[in-house]
């Protein structure tokens, strides 16, 4: 067999981040089982795997491997980085979760490292069956560590949902994908792209492909309608892992659902589909908002006010240009430091896992305990958007992007949500300073680890919220290889 054609040269050192997770990964599976005295450095390991990761991300050469199916960047580059962040920041906020709650183990962290592959094959794909595998290994990373908690009922409730859900929707992601297979005769995004901008009349069975492909999707990124499972899963989930799925999964699934609809959504199908990612977007925005506002337990306000923000991001897709690559991808570095940052709080909380996390408790929170609730504040004010944060950046930016582009109406109804949403966000403020405490007052936990996860989050969101032009230049000059203006 010659794989020559395949197996490019430095094909290795490509995949390198990718081989460097999948084996730190196994070593932690195989010293949990061999050397379990040594759990207590586990979290240690992880954090130094994902700087190795991004240390070989970093000397990666830049191009398409294996037959073009794969592809690495500039804004795989970012995106790369994106992921390794956001789990190096959940691992840290594991750190003392873990010990606190009794389930330290290899196969935790383990999980972590491969879904971190999972959305890197997600990102890097010009494949579609790239990124389903992609996103089948995260999705099966994210089954497993919902019901971590195996003894809680909801835990153990939230990953049934999740998985069932999950695999039904992988099941229109599938169909899609032969429907698409079966009219193109290829999966490769490059060759879809030819072959669309070359169909003068495009077949109503791709138009069922892209209804499937978007329904698939649309659950992975817990998109309106499709968005029943996330407040569930979210608090069952160990509230480390509901930040990890909250942020670095989504960007992942958006990098891929950007390629996809860049090659198929071209000519005189993109206005006849693009109707489609409006109402979507749109949907998001006004549920995800507006029930937000009708909940008091903070981690299912943090699953709709998720589902709100890709309703925002969904706008790039809507409007896709090199401009509108740029603002997602900026858009996903400030959601993953705001929110990890808000449910790192929560994950603090020493309050049984199996009741709900509610305003109450965090009422006084910022006396109590300064730091927590300076940091929990300050994630609040950037995903409300208030300036100078990274929320207000990623906000300003989508908005001009859209509005540059012709999406006048779309962009006003994300300026009244987001302006709707800022209710919400306040009020857990209100409740951090100027809310007295129920007699006993739930107490927050203190490690060096989540300490440092929390003041990484919290620097980061100033520091792109007042010098964001090295981020913006960087990621407009990396999706204008990718999108062409």
């Amino acid at each position: 067999m010659n794989l020559v054609p395949i197996l490019e040269p430095n094909w290795f050192q490509a995949i390198l981040p990718e081989v460097v997770l999948s084996i730190s990964g196994l070593v932690l599976i195989l010293l949990d089982a061999f050397a379990p005295k040594l759990r207590h450095y586990f979290s240690h390991i992880a954090v130094l795997a994902l700087i190795g990761a991004a240390f070989a991300a970093l000397s990666a050469p830049r191009g398409a491997w294996f037959g073009a199916m794969y592809e690495t960047g500039l804004l795989t580059l970012i995106f790369d980085y994106i992921f390794i962040l956001a789990t190096l920041l959940v691992v840290l906020l594991s750190r003392g979760y873990m010990a606190i709650q009794r389930l330290e183990g290899g196969e935790y962290y383990a999980l972590l490292m491969w879904g971190t592959v999972g959305m890197m094959m997600m990102a890097k794909g010009l494949d579609l069956l790239i990124v389903i595998l992609g996103l089948e290994m995260l999705s099966i990373c994210l089954f497993v560590l919902t019901g971590y908690h195996r003894r809680i009922p909801i835990s153990n409730e939230a990953s049934l949902k999740y998985f069932l859900m999950g695999a039904f929707a992988t099941g229109f992601i599938l169909y899609g994908t032969a429907f698409v297979y079966g009219l193109t005769g290829s999966t490769n995004v490059l060759q879809l792209a030819q072959w669309t901008t070359s169909t003068a009349a495009m077949p109503p069975l791709m138009t069922v492909a892209v209804v499937l492909l978007m329904g698939g999707i649309g659950f992975k990124l817990a998109l309106a309608p499709f968005h029943g499972w996330a407040p569930d899963v979210y608090q069952g989930a160990p509230t480390p892992v509901a930040a990890w799925l909250s942020t670095a999964p989504k960007a992942a699934t958006l990098v891929a659902l950007i390629r996809i609809w860049d090659a198929l959504a071209q000519g005189e199908a993109r206005p006849a589909w693009a109707g489609l990612v409006a109402a979507l977007a749109v949907l998001s925005m006004v549920v995800g908002n507006l029930v937000a506002i009708a909940q008091r337990d903070l981690k299912r306000m943090l699953a709709y006010s998720g589902i709100a923000h890709v309703g925002y991001m969904m706008i790039a897709v809507y409007v896709i240009s090199p401009d509108s690559v740029a603002a997602v991808t900026i858009y996903a570095v400030s959601y993953a430091l705001m929110n990890i940052g808000a449910f790192g709080v929560i994950a603090l909380l020493q309050k049984n896992q199996n009741d709900a996390q509610t305003l109450d408790d965090i009422a006084g929170l910022g006396f109590r305990r300064p730091f927590h609730g300076i940091a929990l504040a300050i994630a609040m004010l950037s995903l409300a958007g208030v300036p100078p944060t990274a929320g207000f950046i990623a906000k300003f930016y989508l908005f001009k992007t859209a509005i540059a582009s012709g999406a006048i109406w779309i962009t006003i109804v994300a300026i009244v949500m987001s302006i709707t949403s800022v209710y919400y966000y306040l009020r857990v403020v209100y409740y951090l300073y100027m809310k007295d405490a129920d007699e006993p007052a739930v107490e927050t936990g203190r490690d060096i680890f989540s300490t440092a996860a929390l003041a990484i989050s919290s620097i980061g969101i100033f520091l792109i919220g007042i010098l964001p032009t090295g981020l913006i230049r960087g990621a407009l000059e990396a999706a204008r290889h990718v999108i062409a203006p």
